[in-house]
């Protein structure tokens, strides 16, 4: 198809290029400019930068201006609703907006509206939900989407994400100018060099959420269930969602709690993957990834067609002595009677040097050459076949009930004074554990304190020097307000940190270095987070077992042997033999470091950290690889 550019000016808006396919929704690129001092070259600074987005929305650009505000939309269709869609659209008042993604509720918002959920797109319906509910829109809006709305008659921009931000949306507020985009590679189109920013950088070597920072130290991100207001070059933030529930779900039987998972998840499912749309799931064989496949083929009435059939992908190293994953996707593909893709990550060799390349910028932190490598095995192995969804299993583990830890359920009992809980829950989980039971009660108490207080425990390397340290604890995104903190359950509130630490995982913050895809995240679903965070502790895990809840709702639906595997094991043998073969060239990189003269890390330290990885010690080693692909990271800029 011919990507072509539209300009409109009026309130009669011509949207993206029409398809006639039926299996389509948009997941697209938005960015606009916000400049009331000169308004007059909107459509021209547009053209320049549609260009280097238009691999990410390939199937139509189109311009909108009104006074000191510009739009644009690239459309990546996805799903039905898209054929509804004139984006960016412009009211008869002046009012602007640009969506990229989806509104699961868009059937509720038009009943409100009172507008017919058939003929009305989403964006429409945004733009409806601000003039009649103002600020508060945002939080009625259900779904995977990020959204940019101009207020004319208050000479306001709005820029809002999801609950869970699925979709990235950036900006870049400068002497009263605004520049925003879902991709960094819009702000690299400007003459002046951006300067790097030191609190992202050392937030991520720690591993802790990097909240709105990005690489970029004038780039920042919109945060997840948040919008921005931004109003003669001032910006405010506020939350439209609160990850942290108030309120708790008690039912009778067990078999309630089942009922109402099954429901919430199925909806999830149909969501992300109704009929007709070309998706593709990420099948790894644990339960979260085998869940998504065999619920959706358990929701199917009647036969099921192949071009509704979920295609899968999977991984495999067999060289990997700890990585069981084959035996168990294997038996999802037998039970369902479809065999997936399946890439062999065995040679991949990590190769410690930056990866560069020659035709476009690529702005975002990925590694070394080696994932060009991965990217062009996973390019030919399922690009040409049609997808453009892939459904991650993401969150499940976080949310369900993964992690066996007693002190969520304990604090509880702690913080209402129920004393004989405390006493008989301790007990119980101390000896599953093989914990002492008075250090269990000690541990319970100084983290009911610890999360009531709202401080977070954050542990960083110690080759952080204090200025990384320093860096670290600026601006910490998991600030939660006092008043939560008086009314909330304490596990509710270690529920709400867990959630800021799962959305800085998501696959979405940086694009595939090949290929187009829209990734969706059943587990992330609004309406399944609220429920789940919500529940009592003990319906996740009990002592000596784990996903309790997931384990009884899908029995007959997800084959036992899947069901009850024990805990993925971690995958180390292949971490360490990189390490080993690359130590010269790794030893090399932290001699002179980058992030040493940054003044990030203390060298000698990381070099003892390294040496003690290849000696088996593994707790640090998630730290010490997003330090080494930083360093290359920085090396690649300076090539």
């Amino acid at each position: 198809m011919t990507n072509r550019i539209r300009h409109n000016s009026t309130g009669n808006c011509n949207g993206a290029e029409q398809r006639s396919d039926p299996g389509e929704c948009f997941m697209s690129v938005i960015f606009g400019i916000h400049d009331s001092s000169d308004p007059r070259g909107f459509r021209q600074a547009l053209e320049l930068l549609a260009p280097v987005t238009i691999r990410y929305g390939p199937d139509g650009t189109t311009i909108s201006a009104n006074g000191s505000v510009g739009m644009c939309f690239q459309a990546f269709q996805t799903h039905q609703r898209s054929l509804l869609e004139r984006q960016p659209y412009l009211d008869g008042l002046g009012n602007m907006v640009a969506l990229d993604g989806r509104l699961d509720n868009y059937e509720d918002i038009a009943a409100a509206l009172g507008v017919k959920a058939a003929e009305s797109p989403d964006s429409v319906l945004i733009l409806g939900a601000f003039e009649r509910w103002g600020q508060e829109c945002f939080s009625r809006l259900v779904g995977e989407w990020a959204v940019a709305l101009w207020n004319s008659q208050d000479r306001v921009l709005y820029l809002a994400r999801d609950h869970a931000g699925t979709r990235t949306l950036f900006y870049r507020n400068v002497g009263g100018r605004t520049i925003w985009s879902t991709y960094l590679e819009t702000f690299f189109t400007e003459k002046n060099p951006l300067e790097l920013s030191k609190e992202y950088l050392a937030r991520t070597i720690a591993c802790q959420p990097a909240g709105e920072s990005t690489p970029y130290r004038d780039i920042h991100a919109v945060r997840p269930g948040h919008y921005m207001a931004i109003k003669d070059g001032k910006a405010s933030i506020r939350p439209h969602w609160n990850c942290i529930a108030e309120s708790e779900i008690c039912y009778r039987r067990e078999a309630e709690y089942d009922e109402h998972y099954l429901q919430l998840f199925g909806q999830a499912i149909s969501r992300r993957s109704p009929p007709g749309t070309r998706a593709i799931a990420e099948l790894s064989g644990g339960m979260d990834s085998s869940a998504i496949v065999c619920m959706r083929d358990h929701m199917a009435c009647g036969p099921i067609n192949d071009m509704d059939t979920l295609d899968t992908v999977s991984y495999y190293d067999d060289t990997e002595p700890d990585w069981d994953d084959r035996i168990y996707f294997e038996a999802i593909e037998r039970y369902r009677q479809k065999i997936g893709i399946h890439i062999d990550v065995s040679q991949r060799i990590a190769q410690y040097e930056p990866l560069l390349l020659q035709t476009r910028i690529y702005p975002y932190i990925c590694g070394d050459r080696s994932y060009f490598d991965a990217a062009t095995k996973f390019e030919n192995a399922v690009g040409g076949k049609g997808h453009r969804v892939i459904l991650s299993g993401i969150g499940g583990d976080e949310l369900l009930g993964g992690v066996p830890t007693p002190l969520p359920e304990l604090t509880d009992y702690v913080r209402r004074g129920q004393l004989s809980k405390l006493i008989s829950r301790a007990f119980a989980w101390s000896l599953v554990g093989r914990r002492p039971f008075g250090q269990l009660i000690l541990s319970s108490i100084e983290a009911t304190i610890a999360l009531c207080r709202g401080s977070v425990s954050e542990v960083a390397p110690s080759w952080l020097t204090p200025e990384g340290r320093r860096l670290c604890s600026h601006s910490n995104p998991r600030r939660v307000e006092k008043r939560t903190l008086i009314c909330a359950r304490p596990s509710a509130i270690a529920n709400g940190h867990t959630w800021w630490v799962l959305l800085d995982t998501l696959p979405n913050q940086a694009p595939k270095l090949l290929g187009c895809y829209e990734y969706r995240f059943p587990f992330l679903d609004r309406d399944l987070v609220e429920f789940l965070h919500r529940l009592p502790r003990q319906q996740l895990v009990q002592p000596g077992r784990r996903r309790l809840l997931m384990r009884r709702a899908l029995r007959g639906i997800i084959p036992t042997e899947v069901l009850e595997r024990r805990r993925k094991a971690f995958v180390s043998r292949g971490l360490t033999a990189h390490l080993q073969k690359g130590r010269p060239t790794i030893e090399k990189l932290f001699a002179d470091s980058l992030l040493a003269e940054y003044g990030l890390v203390d060298s000698r330290k990381i070099q003892a950290a390294l040496q003690a990885a290849l000696s088996g010690e593994m707790a640090w080693i998630g730290h010490l690889t997003r330090a080494i692909d930083i360093e290359i990271w920085l090396r690649g800029l300076r090539t």
